[in-house]
């Protein structure tokens, strides 16, 4: 009974090194993954997925509403037709056949 004890014990004890290990350990390029954490929002930049240019890293940028669905896009994206703005081709095509 005492072998098991000391057994959870000392297991215990290497799992909470090695978690303390891990959590002080920083990433391999801190700059860059602090920046794309909070420039690309939530989950992250998708591997191969372009970067948008159109906004310096760390900067926010204007976001604009579709005036066919109401949906929020970012206004480098935006298809400008009359004075109004649509978060993509079908949509700016649809609302000028109305």
């Amino acid at each position: 009974m005492r072998m098991l004890m000391w057994l959870g014990l000392a297991i215990l004890v290497y799992l909470a090194i090695r978690k303390s290990i891990r959590t002080n350990k920083p990433p391999a390029n801190s700059a860059q993954s602090d920046a794309s954490q909070w420039s690309d929002g939530p989950f992250g930049q998708a591997p191969g997925a372009p970067h948008h240019a159109g906004t310096p890293s760390g900067q926010a940028e204007a976001m604009l509403a579709c005036d066919h669905c109401q949906i929020y896009f970012p206004a480098s994206e935006a298809v400008t037709r009359s004075a109004k703005h649509y978060c993509s081709q079908e949509h700016a095509d649809a609302a000028n056949k109305n």
